[in-house]
């Protein structure tokens, strides 16, 4: 049995731990707060034995394996080279860090110490994204020409206070824009080139509203995100033959094909409603081979999308 613990005592990982018990491989002994009235109400919700006040005491426990890092984006960095060099794997919250320099620097630390490293894309991983591949694999609608994908909601100042503001790791890209980002390439199964964009700043300085246009290797990407704009959150593949509806392109199980005619040829509607359960399996099963990343969430495409995040945000990398 592989033993994870949980760094952020926040609500994304209670579908996490519950993805983690779905499985007969792993479970979760331990969580950690910076508040131990906090940490202590998380573990009796989780019903969890151990808790902690402070992350270094969980990363001192010598029966946690794997930790699972659910805080705000911004403490990503530091939270993983802290878990590295206490010798966990480590599976992290997207985005994995903050700029391409810090990704580059914990995925080094990670292949030095031989310990597995993953950002959390979960949406990679769900049913629907592996049959959406295999049908532009299969040549289901013929060469794959275009795709758009667009992901977005007004979010609320308080409840959602983190994304307005740069010292907490704000912003649309970080937040939503990385899902079409990761995802759009994926299932094409093509490398990003070349990169157009049109970005709107809230008056916070964080990025409110974001255009990319990504020139793939054989077709061309357009993606729009924003946290204060709502949008369907559908992406559509156009092939020379069809074309792909992918109704809520980061969760959910469904996917439709349809020909030239807009006659429905399939509709996929297979998977678990808790679509971390699949990311989970995918974790386990790679430490217990002993595999330092995974195939479908390899450490380039991190590396590559901060890159790519630099230009947008920073004006990094471009000619």
């Amino acid at each position: 049995m592989l033993h994870f613990g949980i760094i952020g005592a926040g609500n994304i990982a209670h579908k996490f731990i519950e993805a983690v018990r779905m499985t007969t491989e792993a479970d979760v002994t331990a969580v950690a707060s910076k508040s131990m009235e906090r940490a202590k109400a998380w573990a009796k919700k989780e019903s969890l034995s151990l808790y902690y006040d402070s992350y270094e005491k969980l990363l001192a426990d010598p029966d946690i394996d794997v930790v699972y890092i659910a805080t705000l984006s911004n403490a990503h960095y530091d939270n993983i080279k802290a878990c590295l060099l206490a010798g966990k794997h480590v599976i992290c919250e997207k985005p994995m860090t903050q700029t391409g320099a810090q990704a580059r620097e914990v995925i080094d630390l990670a292949r030095e110490k031989h310990l597995f490293l993953m950002e959390g894309m979960w949406s990679r991983f769900l049913p629907k994204s592996t049959r959406v591949r295999q049908w532009i694999r299969d040549g289901r609608i013929g060469e794959l020409h275009l795709m758009q994908a667009n992901i977005g909601w007004k979010a609320d100042k308080e409840y959602s206070r983190r994304l307005f503001y740069p010292e907490l790791g704000g912003g649309s890209l970080y937040d939503i824009g990385i899902y079409p980002m990761e995802l759009l390439p994926y299932y094409a199964d093509q490398k990003i080139l070349a990169m157009q964009f049109l970005k709107k700043d809230y008056p916070t300085g964080v990025d409110d509203m974001v255009s990319l246009n990504l020139q793939l290797e054989h077709c061309i990407a357009n993606i729009q995100c924003s946290f204060t704009t709502k949008m369907p959150e559908d992406a559509y593949l156009y092939g020379s033959d069809g074309y792909i509806h992918i109704p809520k392109i980061h969760f959910g199980n469904r996917a439709r094909l349809y020909d030239l005619n807009d006659r429905l040829v399939e509709d996929f509607h297979e998977g678990e409603e808790n679509g971390f359960y699949y990311e989970a399996k995918e974790v386990i099963s790679c430490i217990q081979k002993g595999q330092t990343e995974s195939a479908v969430c390899p450490l380039e495409m991190t590396l590559e999308n901060a890159r790519l995040f630099d230009q947008v945000l920073r004006g990094e990398g471009r000619d």
